[in-house]
């Protein structure tokens, strides 16, 4: 079954892009439920937590630390991980939301 994840990071699709590189993309939510809507997504594919390998991980948790400082939101942000349908994941490709309600703007790449 396709993965519109997949398809965004292989550039398939459009998406605003906050961050890219080698191990993970974020991007906008296209459906924001606050000022600040990202999605942090391993550029692996994988279903749930339970498959993440824990240095990629470690690595979506230490860009979400940066991302509250470079947003300057650092006291006013949570994350959230729907892991399995059950939880609420609707896309098949583990990611956090990342949201805050502060009045900041994002830059997209």
């Amino acid at each position: 079954m396709p993965c519109i994840f997949c398809d965004i990071i292989d550039r398939k699709k459009p998406a605003k892009i906050f961050f890219d590189d080698t191990d993970l993309i974020v991007i906008a939510d296209i459906l924001p439920r606050a000022a600040i809507h990202l999605l942090v997504i391993p550029r692996l594919h994988v279903t749930t937590l339970m498959d993440l390998p824990d240095e990629l991980l470690l690595k979506m948790i230490a860009r979400i630390r940066l991302m509250a400082k470079e947003l300057s939101v650092e006291d006013n942000f949570r994350v959230i991980l729907n892991n399995g349908a059950k939880a609420g994941q609707i896309i098949d490709h583990l990611h956090f939301h990342f949201l805050s309600n502060a009045d900041r703007h994002v830059t997209y790449r």
